[in-house]
C-alpha cells in the first residue's frame, strides 16, 4: 500500500535504516560478545592447566604431581560446571579421569595451552591441555582439564540479553526523538496547510499570492505554479465581473424595448384574436425570457461577490419596504410581515437582501398557497428571516435538491427555471449564512429559512 503521508514517509525512511543498523549492530555484538566470553573462559581454563603443570614434580625418575586446591577452583561458576582433568605421559594417565579425550600430540604446543571443544559423557566441552617438559623425564607430560559450557552459554546470554535491550531503548528513543523533528521539518507544510484552509473557509475570494518567504526551497516551484494558477482565477473571475456588468445593461435594453413595442401592438383593436393570443404568448415568453436572465446574472453575481464590498443594513426595514414594493404584483396572494420595525442589522447589502426575498415571494407565489407570512427574527449573533406558504409540503429526502440549479420538484406545475433557490443559498453562503428548508410535521405547508450574519 503506497502512503499518502509525507509524514508516514519520512517516519518510515528513518526508522527502518535504524531498525536494519541495530539489527546489523546486533549480530556485530553477539559475535563480538561470543568471542570475549570465549576468551575470557579459556583464560580461566588455561590457568587451571598451568596451575596443574607447574605442580609437577619428579623424584627417583618418577613424576608425581602435586594437584593445588585452586587450581580446579579457578572454574567455579554458579551454574556450577564440570570440571574434568588428566595428567599423561605417554600413554599412562598419572592421574585424573582417564576416559578424557586425548589431543593428538603433535598438536599441542610446548608451555602453550591448546584448546578444542569435544563431546564427553554426552555433553559438549571445552578442552584446554599443554605439554610440559620435566627435566630428568624423557617424555613429555601433558595436563588436560575439560569444563562443560554451561558457564559460558549464561555469560553469553546475559550479554546478549543486555546488548538487546540498550539495542532496544535507543531505538526507542531515536523513534520517539525523529516525530517531533520529523513533525518539526514539516511545519512550513502545516502552516501552508492552515493558510490554505483559512482561505478555504473565508467567504471572500482571496486570490492573494502565496508568501514565498517563508516557503522551503523544495516546495518553492509548487507554491509558485499554484500563484500563477491564482492569478489565472483572478483574471478569470474578474472577467466574469465585467460580463456580468456588461450583460446587464447589454441583454436588459433589447428585452425592454420588445416588451414596450409587444405591449403598443397588443393595445391595437384592429387584430384578430389569434394575433391578440399570439402576442400575449410572445410577451409571456420575454417576461420569462427577463426573468431567467435576471436569475442568471443574480447567480453569477452572487459566485463572484466580493464579501469585502458588501455593506450593512436594516433586514427588517428592508423586508419591509421591499415586501410593500412587490405586493402590486403579487395577483391576489395573501402576504404578511411579522417582526420589528427595524434595527435587525446585518452584514449585506439592501440589495442583496431584496435579490433574497424577491427570490423567495416569487418561490412561494409560483408554487405556495393562497397565504404567505414572510417572518424577521434575531438569534445571537444571526438574523433570521422566513418565508412561507401554506402549499403542499416536500418530502425531506427531496427538499435539499430544490437548492440544486435547474432543479424543479416532478409535480410541480407552474412554469419557472428553478434558480430561485439557488440564488438564495449563494447569496446567503456569500455573506456567511446559510439557507435551509424547514420540513413541517404535517403534510401541508413549505417554509425557506434563511440565516444571515449579524453586523457588528
Amino acid at each position: 500500500m503506497r502512503l499518502r503521508s509525507l509524514t508516514a514517509r519520512l517516519l518510515l525512511a528513518l526508522v527502518v535504516p535504524l531498525i536494519v543498523s541495530a539489527l546489523i549492530v546486533g549480530v556485530g555484538g553477539a559475535w563480538v560478545t561470543q568471542r570475549v566470553v570465549d576468551y575470557s573462559s579459556d583464560r580461566l581454563l588455561a590457568g587451571s592447566v598451568r596451575a596443574i603443570a607447574e605442580s609437577i614434580t619428579v623424584e627417583n625418575d618418577k613424576v608425581w604431581v602435586d594437584l593445588p586446591p585452586w587450581s580446579l577452583g579457578l572454574l567455579d561458576s554458579p551454574q556450577r560446571d564440570s570440571v574434568y582433568y588428566n595428567v599423561r605421559q605417554g600413554g599412562r594417565v598419572l592421574t585424573g579421569y582417564r576416559d578424557l579425550p586425548d589431543f593428538d600430540r603433535a598438536a599441542i604446543a610446548s608451555r602453550k595451552p591448546t584448546f578444542r571443544t569435544v563431546r564427553y559423557k554426552g555433553v559438549m566441552v571445552r578442552q584446554a591441555a599443554e605439554a610440559r617438559h620435566v627435566p630428568g623425564v624423557a617424555a613429555p607430560v601433558i595436563v588436560s582439564v575439560a569444563q562443560t559450557l554451561d558457564s559460558r552459554l549464561a555469560a553469553r546470554n546475559t550479554l546478549l540479553a543486555s546488548l538487546g535491550l540498550v539495542e532496544a531503548v535507543l531505538v526507542a528513543l531515536v523513534a520517539l526523538l525523529i516525530w517531533p523533528a520529523a513533525r518539526w521539518g514539516l511545519r512550513p507544510l502545516d502552516a501552508l496547510r492552515r493558510e490554505l484552509a483559512q482561505r478555504s473557509v473565508s467567504t471572500d475570494l482571496d486570490f492573494t499570492p502565496l508568501r514565498l518567504d517563508h516557503v522551503p526551497g523544495e516546495l518553492t516551484p509548487v507554491v509558485g505554479a499554484f500563484n500563477g494558477l491564482l492569478a489565472q482565477l483572478d483574471q478569470a473571475v474578474e472577467g466574469m465581473r465585467r460580463f456580468t456588468a456588461d450583460a446587464s445593461h447589454q441583454i436588459r435594453t433589447p428585452l425592454a424595448v420588445m416588451k414596450v413595442h409587444l405591449g403598443v401592438m397588443g393595445r391595437r383593436r384592429d387584430r384578430s384574436q389569434e394575433d391578440q393570443d399570439s402576442l400575449a404568448d410572445v410577451l409571456d415568453g420575454v417576461n420569462r425570457l427577463q426573468r431567467l436572465l435576471e436569475q442568471l446574472l443574480a447567480l453569477a453575481r452572487a459566485d463572484v461577490a466580493d464579501q469585502s464590498a458588501l455593506e450593512h443594513a436594516d433586514l427588517a426595514l428592508t423586508v419591509r419596504r421591499d415586501l410593500a414594493r412587490l405586493q402590486a404584483d403579487l395577483d391576489r396572494k395573501s402576504v404578511s410581515y411579522r417582526g420589528p420595525e427595524q434595527d435587525v442589522w446585518v452584514a449585506m447589502s439592501a440589495t442583496l437582501i431584496e435579490q433574497i426575498l424577491e427570490n423567495l415571494v416569487d418561490n412561494a407565489v409560483r408554487y405556495g398557497g393562497e397565504r404567505i407570512v414572510v417572518t424577521v427574527s434575531a438569534e445571537a449573533d444571526l438574523a433570521v428571516v422566513e418565508v412561507a406558504d401554506d402549499g403542499p409540503a416536500v418530502p425531506p429526502e427531496a427538499a435539499e435538491r430544490l437548492f440544486e440549479r435547474f432543479h424543479r420538484a416532478p409535480d410541480a406545475e407552474a412554469p419557472g427555471s428553478g434558480l430561485g433557490l439557488s440564488i438564495v443559498r449563494a447569496l446567503a453562503e456569500r455573506s456567511g449564512g446559510a439557507a435551509v428548508i424547514v420540513v413541517p410535521p404535517a403534510s401541508k405547508g413549505f417554509t425557506v429559512r434563511v440565516t444571515l450574519p449579524r453586523a457588528e
